[in-house]
C-alpha cells in the first residue's frame, strides 16, 4: 500500500446522503402489538427508534459506521438509538482475526473464542491470551486491551452479551462522544435470541403456523426477484418445507448447534424454542420496532437482502408500511509502514495491471516501447478484420503479422523481460498485498486519531442542512 492510500483516511459511503435521512425517520403509527412490542424490548413508544444492528464481536470500521451514524439521526431528531445483536447465527464473533508476521511475510491469524457452527447466544462467555506475532504494535496492543475487555465483561451468560459488552467499552474508550453531541446514550441492545418474549414475534410466528407453505413459497418468489441479493431460496418438498427459523437445541451449558425448523416439526415447538433467522428477524424490526433501519452495504441499498424481505412481507403479510431503511458504511485500512518500511506493498489492483501489461507487451510492440512495430501491426489487424474469413490475401497478412511479432519480440526482449520480472515480483507479494488491503480488520486495531474523522465526517454529514 503506498504512503497515499495509508494517509487518506476513512472513506464513508451514506445513502441517502446523510442530509436526507432526518426527513425519512417519523413516528410510526403504532397498533397494539407495536406498542407492547417496543415496551417489551426497552424502547420508547413516544419517539422515533432509529435502529441498527450486527453480529457480535469486534466490528470493522464499515459496521462501526453503521454505529455512529445510528446515534447521529438519533440526536438530530430527539430520538432513541437502539442495536440489535443477532446473536443466532453459527459462529458469529467467535474468532477474532488479526494480521500476523510469518518471517518477512503478513500471514492471516486468528484467535479462537468458540465453536464455529455453534450460535454464540449458546455458547458461554470465553476469554484468551492475546498472541505475540502480531504484525504491527497497534494491533498487538489492541489484542492485548480486547483479552482485558473479554475479561471485564467474562460474568455475562452468554458469549454474545460478553463480546458485545466488550466491543461497547472499546468505542466508549477510543471514540468518545465530544461533550457537545446531541446524541442519546449508547445504542440500547436488543439480542435476536430473545425476540420470542414479544408480540410481534408471537404474530409471526402465528402466520408461520398458519400456513408455513405459502410462507416459504411466497419467500422463494421474493428470494427470485430480487436474485442479485443472493438470498438462498428454503427447501420445498412435498413431505414439508424449510422455514426461515432455527430450532434453540443448545445452551451455553451445553453448546451445540441449533438446527434448521421443517413444518412437519413446527406443531411441536413452543415459541419460546424458536428463534427467527435474518430476514424474519429484521422484518419484524421495521415493522414493529423502529422508525428507520441503517443497514451496511450487505443488507440496504438495491440489492441488499432487505429487498427480499420487504418483498416477501407485502404479499405474505401485506406489509407495506415497513420502517425505512438506510446505508451507512465507510472503508478505512491499516497502515502497514511499519511492517514494510521503505518498501511500499502493491495494492491488488497495481499487481493486476502489471501482469496484464506483461501480457499484452508480448502481443502489442507499443507497450514494450516499439511505437513503430506496434502501428504496424494495429494496421495489419484492421486489413485482417476487413478481409473475408478464408480469403488468401488475409492468411497472407496473418503471417506478415506473426513475423512482425517475432521480430518485436527480439527487438524489444529486454523490455519484455523488464516488464516480466516487474509482474512476478508485485505477484510475489500478493498475500502481503491482500492484507494490507483489506478493509475488514477490526475497528480497535486502528488509532483513536484515525478513527476520529469517521465520527467527524458522519455526524457533520447527518446534521447538515438539506441543500
Amino acid at each position: 500500500m503506498s504512503e497515499d492510500e495509508a494517509d487518506q483516511g476513512p472513506r464513508v459511503r451514506l445513502e441517502p446522503p446523510g442530509d436526507r435521512w432526518r426527513a425519512l425517520v417519523r413516528l410510526s403509527p403504532q397498533d397494539n402489538t407495536t406498542r407492547a412490542t417496543r415496551r417489551s424490548l426497552g424502547l420508547v413508544t413516544h419517539r422515533r427508534v432509529v435502529m441498527g444492528g450486527h453480529q457480535p464481536g469486534f466490528w470493522h470500521a464499515g459496521i462501526l459506521a453503521k454505529w455512529i451514524a445510528v446515534e447521529a439521526l438519533a440526536g438530530c431528531v430527539d430520538g432513541a438509538a437502539a442495536w440489535v445483536v443477532p446473536d443466532q447465527s453459527p459462529g458469529a464473533g467467535t474468532a477474532i482475526a488479526y494480521p500476523a508476521r510469518d518471517g518477512d511475510k503478513l500471514v492471516r491469524a486468528s484467535v479462537r473464542l468458540g465453536e464455529a457452527d455453534v450460535p454464540p447466544a449458546a455458547q458461554p462467555a470465553a476469554g484468551f491470551e492475546a498472541p505475540g506475532d502480531a504484525a504491527l504494535s497497534s494491533v498487538a496492543r489492541a489484542l492485548r486491551e480486547a483479552a482485558g475487555l473479554m475479561r471485564r465483561h467474562g460474568g455475562e451468560p452468554t458469549l454474545a452479551r460478553q463480546l458485545h459488552g466488550a466491543c461497547v467499552d472499546a468505542i466508549s474508550d477510543m471514540l468518545p462522544r465530544p461533550a457537545r453531541s446531541a446524541a442519546p446514550a449508547s445504542p440500547a441492545a436488543i439480542f435476536a435470541s430473545e425476540l420470542h418474549e414479544t408480540e410481534a414475534f408471537k404474530e409471526l410466528i402465528g402466520a408461520m403456523r398458519a400456513d408455513p407453505h405459502a410462507c416459504a413459497r411466497l419467500y422463494n418468489e421474493a428470494a427470485r426477484a430480487h436474485a442479485g441479493a443472493g438470498v438462498r431460496e428454503l427447501a420445498i418438498a412435498p413431505d414439508g418445507v424449510e422455514l426461515p427459523l432455527w430450532e434453540r437445541t443448545g445452551t451455553p451449558a451445553r453448546p451445540q448447534p441449533w438446527r434448521t425448523v421443517r413444518s412437519d416439526r413446527l406443531p411441536d415447538l413452543a415459541d419460546e424454542r424458536l428463534v427467527l433467522r435474518g430476514l424474519p428477524m429484521t422484518g419484524m424490526l421495521r415493522r414493529w420496532c423502529c422508525d428507520l433501519f441503517v443497514h451496511g452495504t450487505g443488507g440496504g441499498g438495491e440489492q441488499g437482502y432487505d429487498r427480499v424481505t420487504e418483498g416477501w412481507f407485502e404479499v405474505w403479510l401485506g406489509a407495506r408500511d415497513l420502517a425505512p431503511a438506510a446505508v451507512a458504511s465507510a472503508t478505512l485500512r491499516l497502515d502497514f509502514r511499519e511492517f514494510t518500511g521503505e518498501l511500499d506493498l502493491p495494492t491488488p489492483e497495481q499487481i493486476a495491471r502489471a501482469q496484464e501489461l506483461a501480457h499484452r507487451a508480448e502481443h502489442d510492440p507499443a507497450l514494450a516501447g516499439d511505437e513503430e512495430l506496434g502501428r504496424r501491426k494495429r494496421e495489419l489487424a484492421q486489413e485482417i478484420a476487413a478481409l473475408p474469413r478464408g480469403s488468401e490475401r488475409r492468411g497472407e497478412l496473418f503471417r506478415q503479422m506473426q513475423e512482425l511479432r517475432g521480430s518485436a519480440g527480439a527487438r524489444s526482449a529486454g523490455e519484455l523481460a523488464r516488464l516480466r520480472s516487474r509482474a512476478e515480483s508485485l505477484a510475489a507479494r500478493a498475500g502481503d498485498a491482500a492484507i494490507a488491503a483489506d478493509r475488514t480488520w477490526p475497528f480497535i486495531f486502528h488509532a483513536p486519531d484515525a478513527l476520529a474523522p469517521l465520527r467527524e465526517a458522519i455526524d457533520a454529514e447527518i446534521a447538515r442542512p438539506r441543500g
